[in-house]
């Protein structure tokens, strides 16, 4: 059976990243910084420079943590409440722990991934500010998001072929 440490790993290293270049990267944004941008990346919402480094240091710790708290805690609910293939054969009570265990692990995995998109935000803000005026680059926004949503496809196609499969 495989263990967390390689996924948490990875996360922690991330979160040291992550913080570090919110931290480093603070000294580059003006004292207004444009953080909402409409659909053409003209800016059009602001706040405080230490505003901003507080909502991104939430988004970033709390946008990542959220699928891994709910799969954490789905490991007690009873198994009416799971929607897997062959759920009788994944949560019987020999394999409910390795199945528990393994979803949890794969939720780290896509917790560094959306840690990776909340970096990715920060700096197109940053990017964004930079510029003599504020304009979000839609050659940063698309692939960004892009990625997100395609790493969030295979994350999720994963899982659904992970439980399709029975000894």
């Amino acid at each position: 059976m495989k263990t967390l440490r390689t996924p948490a790993l990875v996360l922690g290293l991330l979160y040291v990243c992550f913080f570090g270049y919110l931290g480093s990267s603070s000294s580059q944004l003006p004292s207004r910084v444009a953080t909402h941008f409409d659909g053409h990346g003209q800016p059009n919402g602001w706040m405080s420079r230490a505003a901003h480094l507080r909502f991104m240091a939430v988004f970033g710790l709390g946008f990542p943590l959220l699928v891994p708290a709910i799969v954490y805690a789905s490991r007690f609910l009873p198994d009416r409440f799971y929607n897997l293939p062959h759920r009788e054969y994944w949560l019987a009570p020999a394999r409910r722990n390795e199945t528990m265990a393994y979803v949890f692990r794969h939720s780290l995995w896509f917790a560094s991934m959306a840690l990776c998109f909340a970096i990715g935000i920060n700096y197109s803000i940053i990017h964004a500010n930079s510029l003599a005026q504020a304009h979000l680059s839609t050659l940063l926004i698309l692939p960004l998001a892009g990625c997100f949503l395609a790493g969030t496809a295979v994350w999720g196609v994963s899982l659904v072929r992970h439980f399709h499969r029975v000894a």
